[in-house]
């Protein structure tokens, strides 16, 4: 698995950029995303030593965000990894007791590649995000085809 970025819940893509912008050296953004199977608005930032940053806001009644935000839980959401064999990481990590949230399915921000999240015994939220040889994403968000 490689790193690939760091999730934080917001109430608003435009207040939780320039938030974000405030505290860290976040050099440049990506274009929004909506996604509407998983209801929420992403948008990625990038600072000067490279760590990639995905904002989360919700987008629609029933998304995973909301709920977080009104109870001031699990704002640093998620760590995720690129894998490249998503099944093969999600039977390894469920044999450490990790414990999915859904089955993969596709992600509007990663071009339809499935996006997984699961439980970890150690309290946080692992992504993995599945890894295309020819699609796999820059640092910075972009495409690498």
């Amino acid at each position: 698995m490689k790193f690939d970025h760091i999730g934080l819940f917001v109430r608003d893509l435009d207040e939780g950029r320039e938030r974000l912008a405030s505290l860290l050296p976040i050099h440049s953004w990506t274009v929004p995303v909506d996604d509407p199977l998983i209801k929420v608005r992403i948008q990625f930032g990038l600072d000067k030593s490279g760590i990639r940053y995905e904002l989360v806001a919700p987008f629609g009644d029933g998304n995973p965000v909301e709920r977080s935000l009104a109870a001031g839980v699990n704002i640093l959401n998620h760590v995720a990894y690129l894998a490249s064999d998503i099944d093969a990481e999600l039977r390894r990590l469920r044999r450490q007791r990790c414990v999915p949230t859904s089955a993969p399915r596709p992600a509007a921000a990663f071009g339809g590649r499935r996006v997984v999240f699961l439980l970890t015994p150690m309290g946080f939220i692992l992504e993995l995000v599945e890894e295309s040889a020819t699609t796999a994403l820059t640092q910075d968000g972009r495409s690498n085809k």
